[in-house]
C-alpha cells in the first residue's frame, strides 16, 4: 500500500515545472515533507497549507481516510461548492484525478447538464438532448423557481424531450457507471423516467425513490452513457424538473462532488429548498466552501460585509444540518480587480469574515488568497499565463495549479496531524 501511494503521487500528480520531493508513507507517526521550487514567482508555496489553529476541523474527515485505507471498502465523498471557478471544473477536476490516483475511483460525481441551460459545461463529460427545455438560475430573480443543489435547474413540459450525458474519454480514469442518484421532482406532475439503451438488448435499470427529489437507478451492467426519456401514465403528469445525476460505480474509492454555479454569490445556494435534502443525499464527508468573488467583485459602496456573513451562516447551518459534524473547509477567494481596473480591497473584508466563521462554526481555512500572493498577484498570475486578462477567472494551466495546491494541502494536513 505504501509503495503503491508514494509511486501514485509522484508519478501522475509531479507537474513538470516543479520540483517536488516527498517523503510519505501515509501511516500514523509519519510527516509528508513537501519542498516545492518556486516555479512560479508569485506563489508562496511555503504558505500552501491549512491554516494553522484550523486542521484540527479536518480530522473527522481524516479519520474517515484512515477507515478506508483500513478496508479499503465504501466510498469517501468530497463535495465542493463554488461559483464559476468550480462550474469549469478545472480546478475541481484536477483535484478529483489526484485524490482518486491515491484512494481509489468511486466514479464522476455529480453532473449537471448545464449545456441544455445554455451555459459552459465542463470540458469531461457532455450531452446530447433534443425537444423543449426551460431553465432558471438562483443567480436570476425568479421567485417561482425551484432550484436545485447546484442552484440551477432544467424543465421541460415536452413528453417528446429526451437526453443523454456521456462522460468524454479520460485518460486518467474509467468514467463508467452502473448506479446513478437521480436528483428530480418527484411527485404526482412529473412525466415518469425512463432510460435507455439501444446498443444493449438486455440492459434494464431498477429506480428505488429514496427521499424528496431524489432516487438511486441501479443499471445490471456499466454504462458509458445515460439516456433519458420520458412516459406519460395519466392527464395530472404536465412536466419534468431535472435537478442533476451523481454518476458512481461499485468500486470502493473516492467521489470529488463539483456543485459550481457562474456568478454564484455567498446567498445563492440558500435559495434552493431541496439543498439540504440532496446535500445529505451525497454523504459528504468532507465540504470544501470557495464563495465571495461575486460578492467581492463589487464597488465599495454596494460591498456589504454584514450580508456576506449572514449569508455565509445560512450556508453553514444548511450544510451541518444535511450531515451534522461534516467537516467543513472554507477556501478563501484569490486577489482580484474590479472593472474600472482598480485593485480590489474588499477582499480582505471577507478573509476576516471566513476566519471569524471559521473559529464559530469549527471550519478548516484554506488561505488561497495568501498562497496565490497576496494583494495585486493576479497580476502576476496574469503574466505566467495563469489569469486571464479579466484578472477574475484564470486560465486552465491556473485552475489545474490550484487544484494541486488545494490537493498537497489538504494531504500535508493529513501526515502533519501525527508530527
Amino acid at each position: 500500500m505504501v509503495a503503491f501511494l508514494l509511486k501514485t503521487i509522484v508519478k501522475k500528480t509531479l507537474p513538470l515545472v516543479l520540483v517536488f520531493i516527498l517523503f510519505t508513507s501515509f501511516t500514523p507517526g509519519v510527516y509528508s515533507d513537501i519542498n516545492f521550487d518556486r516555479a512560479y514567482p508569485c506563489i508562496q508555496y511555503d504558505k500552501n497549507k491549512i491554516s494553522e489553529g484550523t486542521v484540527k476541523y479536518l480530522f473527522s474527515f481524516f479519520n474517515k481516510l484512515d477507515r478506508f485505507l483500513d478496508d479499503r471498502s465504501g466510498k469517501v465523498n468530497i463535495v465542493h461548492i463554488g461559483d464559476s471557478h468550480i462550474q469549469a471544473d478545472y480546478l475541481s477536476s484536477e483535484a478529483r484525478a489526484l485524490f482518486q490516483e491515491t484512494f481509489g475511483n468511486g466514479g464522476r460525481g455529480f453532473v449537471f447538464p448545464f449545456k441544455v441551460a445554455q451555459t459552459n459545461n465542463p470540458v469531461n463529460y457532455d450531452q446530447n438532448y433534443s425537444g423543449r427545455w426551460d431553465f432558471c438560475k438562483a443567480t436570476q430573480s425568479d421567485d417561482d423557481c425551484i432550484y436545485g443543489i447546484n442552484g440551477i435547474t432544467l424543465n421541460t413540459t415536452d413528453i417528446r424531450a429526451r437526453m443523454s450525458v456521456f462522460p468524454v474519454n479520460n485518460k486518467r480514469s474509467d468514467q463508467s457507471f452502473n448506479k446513478v442518484k437521480f436528483f428530480y421532482a418527484r411527485d404526482n406532475e412529473s412525466f415518469l423516467p425512463v432510460f435507455t439503451n439501444d446498443w444493449d438488448r438486455s440492459f434494464y435499470f431498477d429506480e428505488q425513490p429514496v427521499g424528496e427529489g431524489f432516487s438511486e437507478v441501479f443499471f445490471n451492467r456499466p454504462q458509458d452513457t445515460l439516456n433519458l426519456s420520458f412516459v406519460k401514465s395519466f392527464d395530472d403528469q404536465k412536466r419534468f424538473r431535472l435537478y442533476g445525476f451523481s454518476l458512481e460505480n461499485n468500486e470502493p474509492g473516492l467521489l470529488y462532488h463539483a456543485i459550481g454555479l457562474n456568478g454564484a454569490f455567498t446567498k445563492s445556494f440558500n435559495k434552493s429548498p431541496v439543498f439540504v435534502n440532496h446535500l445529505k443525499a451525497l454523504e459528504p464527508d468532507l465540504v470544501i466552501v470557495s464563495l465571495g468573488t461575486n460578492d467581492n467583485f463589487l464597488p465599495e459602496s454596494r460591498f456589504c460585509p454584514f450580508c456576506i456573513k449572514d449569508n455565509l451562516r445560512m450556508l453553514l447551518d444548511n450544510i451541518r444540518e444535511s450531515r451534522p459534524g461534516v467537516a467543513i473547509l472554507f477556501c478563501t477567494p484569490g486577489d482580484i480587480f474590479l472593472r474600472n481596473g482598480s485593485h480590489n480591497s474588499n477582499c480582505e473584508s471577507i478573509i476576516k469574515i471566513i476566519f471569524e466563521l471559521a473559529e464559530e462554526y469549527n471550519c478548516a481555512v484554506w488561505n488561497f488568497n495568501e498562497i496565490m500572493g497576496g494583494n495585486y498577484s493576479i497580476k502576476c498570475w496574469y503574466r505566467q499565463e495563469l489569469a486571464r486578462s479579466d484578472y477574475v477567472h484564470y486560465t486552465k494551466k491556473g485552475y489545474q495549479l490550484q487544484g494541486q495546491l488545494l490537493y498537497r494541502a489538504i494531504m500535508d494536513a493529513y501526515e502533519r496531524r501525527f508530527n
